[in-house]
């Protein structure tokens, strides 16, 4: 199955019409959120956000962010206030990708945990594994 957005179209609708007074189809808000989602997946490399992901309703808000900024470039006057709101949707989607890209989109990297063993349950023999391990030398006293 192939995703092709993860943010709620009555949400974008809600952020755009805070600016802008017109009413947008569902269709413009979701050929936008399209283009949101293939933004975050060309920035993040992960294509396939789920609700089990940590981080998913993180990258929903910036999806979310990201489609209303994208439905004000495209169906907007211009005014200020959007060209403001444009800047500022922009500079809080750049920080929200950056910090997951520096957190890594790998969800099986805090759960898979590798575990180095020995063949042996005694040290002078698992040195077989480690050629070039220093074997332990105890002090060694003699008892009469």
């Amino acid at each position: 199955m192939t995703i092709l957005f993860i943010s709620d179209t009555a949400l974008v609708r809600r952020l755009a019409r805070n600016v802008v007074t017109q009413d947008f189809t569902d269709n413009q808000i979701i050929n936008e959120q399209t283009a949101a989602y293939a933004r975050i997946g060309t920035k993040t490399g992960k294509f396939d956000w789920t609700s089990l992901d940590p981080r998913f309703a993180f990258v929903q808000k910036i999806e979310e962010q990201l489609a209303a900024k994208y439905v004000l470039e495209h169906y907007g006057a211009g005014t200020p206030e959007e060209i403001n709101w444009i800047q500022y949707w922009d500079t809080q989607v750049t920080e929200g990708l950056q910090v997951i890209v520096d957190e890594g989109v790998d969800e099986t990297a805090d759960v898979n945990v590798l575990t180095a063993t020995s063949r042996y349950e005694s040290y002078p023999a698992s040195l077989e594994d480690n050629q070039n391990a220093t074997p332990y030398r105890g002090n060694l006293t003699t008892q009469l």
